[in-house]
């Protein structure tokens, strides 16, 4: 459902993909939501992947993958990586992405701290009382200097 600011988008969704209902049970790790949107539109419309659409999916599924060990990344991650590769070869390697990834990962943010709070902002209201949750990741560094 959506908020009641973009109930007007409505009418333009036409599915919702859910990584935690992909999750099969098994101790694979779960999918990103890149790669089930990937795998969407390659069995969907597979036209509709462009080179510059691939650079971005790539990037956030392997955003995703950093932090783990090559030989941990789910299968289906890893399918639709070489997928997207094999069909755009001039992208850059896998080691320059995850590379810059890595380094602006933790680099001081260019951001107002309200852009952050309102990035993953939630909202619960009960009619008259309203409640606003806002997740903001941080290093111990930056959260004992403010």
């Amino acid at each position: 459902l959506l908020d009641s600011e973009d109930k007007s988008l409505e009418s333009a969704v036409v599915k919702v993909i859910n990584p935690d209902e992909q999750c099969d049970g098994s101790l694979e790790l779960q999918a990103s939501s890149s790669s089930l949107v990937v795998k969407e539109i390659l069995q969907e419309a597979p036209e509709l992947i462009t080179q510059q659409l691939a650079y971005l999916l790539r990037g956030s599924i392997l955003f995703k993958c950093m932090s783990l060990e090559p030989e941990r990344i789910a299968a289906q991650q890893e399918k639709v990586l070489s997928i997207l590769e094999e069909k755009f070869p001039d992208l850059p390697p896998r080691e320059e992405i995850i590379s810059v990834l890595q380094e602006n990962q933790f680099s001081p943010p260019s951001i107002s701290i309200e852009e952050v709070m309102l990035k993953d902002l939630k909202e619960l209201s009960d009619g008259e009382i309203k409640v606003a949750i806002s997740t903001v990741y941080m290093t111990l560094e930056v959260r004992e200097n403010l």
